[in-house]
């Protein structure tokens, strides 16, 4: 199986209401979600699930791209802001998906996790992309240093 990892899009600093979780994306954001797109027409992959962060920066993330992924399920799990590694794995394990997931989150927890479980260091960058990919059929297995990284994209 495989499971995409999509940090969200550059965002503001600083939200109207004061609060993180409301920070929405900038400009460039929407530019590096259109450098992802056109590297997604070169480099196509299917997912049959989607979680995402539901904080504001990772929602306007997924609707830059959902049309990537027409039918596909999401769900926007409030658990996933701001998630540890751990957090997010346990969030994968317990999901025991049988069909490629696609998670949107945040740094530092999805470069983390992308890092525990492939034993490599990795630093994704805002709207940065990597795949993996696992010897088992459910995402119940997916554990530390099971993963090897089969694709990646970073925005210049």
């Amino acid at each position: 199986m495989q499971l995409h990892l999509l940090r969200h899009a550059k965002t503001n600093q600083i939200s109207p209401t004061g609060k993180d979780f409301d920070r929405k994306l900038l400009p460039r954001g929407f530019e590096q979600l259109q450098e992802f797109k056109e590297y997604y027409a070169e480099h196509p992959f299917q997912v049959g699930y989607i979680l995402c962060s539901s904080a504001e920066r990772t929602r306007q993330t997924f609707d830059e791209i959902k049309a990537l992924f027409p039918n596909i399920p999401i769900t926007f799990q409030d658990e996933l802001y701001l998630a540890s590694f751990g957090e997010i794995l346990q969030i994968i394990n317990k999901s025991q998906s049988t069909a490629d997931l696609l998670i949107i989150g945040h740094n530092e927890g999805i470069s983390d996790l992308a890092s525990e479980l492939s034993g490599d260091i990795l630093l994704l960058k805002t709207c940065g992309y990597v795949c993996l990919e696992f010897p088992f059929e459910s995402s119940a297995l997916i554990s530390k240093e099971t993963g090897m990284i089969v694709g990646s994209f970073r925005v210049s």
